[in-house]
């Protein structure tokens, strides 16, 4: 073998033992990687520790559907509300996600592969179970969650307004995925993709019909954890996304409704055009569904055009923009570890965790407040990364 050949054959043996070298460092920077990742996301979570004077009591229970569906219909329902301090202190916790409760399309879609994201058998919440509710007679807010949405993700919006004396009343449509129904599990499959408009608004309709049905079961309620406990004469419809524009409906088709909060869903159609109740629309400041231009990503302009019609021919009484929120950040979420690179994708924004959940809380309380006619506290108005735009805008 000559001299070049040799040199040549030690080259080779050399880029093998190079790329095998690089190979096990790549190799073992992912195991690590994962390693960092699943201690991190399975640490306990503890969500923001509700602000008000009341502990927190939930329940989940279930009601008749609203009209115009199969026969026997029946939606569950969380409820979040203010607790006796003897019952909440030997009330268990209330389980983050119950036993029938997790299932594919339980988390934010947007963001991707389950093994990056928050583990939520690791969140702990503040509210106790089926504790007995504290005396009196509380306001009622009926929320609905966003598309595929679980109501264990609205979580801290329950527990804060329920510590400050609202009862919370969260309606699981069956677009979500993993439900429990009348104490039996039901699973609805993810949707590959996103509802045209025309489902939308199908969507809209039966989901503001559940709305009001839930509503109505609360009004008649003479038996149950809450019996006696609802001040139900003037109650304010609220949710986020999908369920957003279901609230605004509702609260048309419901005599008692005081308003609506949209949390950054689109306008519905509605009978007589604009909103005859007064209506907030609370979004990101970068959401197609409040603003024009937007910067969302990932919709199409057909589906941008439909949202600023709508907002349009429907204008809510106020829009307010939360600057540096994401769609997902109307929620829990917002709280949830996200692994880099992942982060950019999981739709909360860069608005910091905290700073989020009070805003958020300070924009509901004061609404709820206000709507219901009662003292409001802080001024929402006053809240820096909060700015209100014009309806038509």
């Amino acid at each position: 073998m000559t001299g070049a050949a040799v040199g040549a054959t030690v080259r080779r043996r050399r880029l093998r033992s190079g790329v095998g070298v690089t190979a096990l460092v790549i190799v073992a920077l992912l195991l690590g990687y994962l390693v960092v990742v699943g201690v991190l996301r399975s640490r306990t979570l503890m969500l923001p520790a509700p602000t008000g004077p009341h502990p927190v009591g939930r329940t989940i229970t279930t009601v008749a559907a609203g009209g115009g569906t199969e026969d026997g219909a029946r939606r569950a329902t969380w409820v979040w509300y203010p607790a006796d301090s003897r019952s909440a202190d030997t009330a268990p916790p209330a389980e983050y996600v119950p036993d029938g409760w997790f299932g594919p399309g339980s988390l934010p879609p947007a963001v991707g592969l389950g093994w990056l994201l928050q583990d939520v058998d690791a969140v702990r919440s503040w509210a106790r179970r089926d504790a007995a509710p504290a005396s009196g007679r509380h306001p009622v807010v009926v929320l609905a969650p966003g598309y595929e949405n679980a109501p264990w993700m609205y979580s801290t919006l329950g527990e804060e307004l329920a510590s400050r004396g609202v009862v919370v009343a969260v309606l699981v449509p069956p677009t979500t995925p993993a439900r429990v129904v009348d104490g039996h599990p039901r699973t609805t499959a993810a949707s590959s993709t996103p509802p045209t408009p025309a489902e939308i608004d199908l969507l809209l309709q039966q989901e503001a019909a559940d709305m009001v049905a839930l509503h109505d079961t609360l009004v008649a309620a003479t038996d149950g954890t809450l019996a006696g406990s609802l001040d139900t004469d003037r109650t304010v419809f609220g949710g986020h996304s999908l369920g957003g524009g279901a609230a605004v409906l509702a609260c048309e088709l419901a005599p008692r409704c005081a308003g609506s909060i949209n949390m950054d869903g689109p306008q519905p159609a509605l009978p007589a055009g604009a909103p005859t109740r007064p209506a907030l629309l609370l979004a990101s400041d970068h959401s197609c569904a409040a603003v024009t231009p937007c910067t969302e990503q990932g919709q199409s302009p057909g589906y941008v055009d439909w949202l600023s019609r709508r907002r349009t021919a429907a204008p809510p009484s106020t829009i307010a923009t939360i600057t540096g929120a994401g769609h997902n950040a109307f929620g829990d979420p917002v709280h949830y570890f996200v692994a880099p690179p992942l982060g950019g994708l999981s739709g909360t924004g860069s608005i910091a965790p905290q700073r989020m959940h009070a805003v958020l809380t300070a924009v509901l309380h004061s609404t709820v407040s206000q709507l219901l006619g009662g003292d409001a506290g802080q001024d929402a108005r006053e809240l820096p990364e909060l700015e209100l735009v014009p309806a038509g805008g």
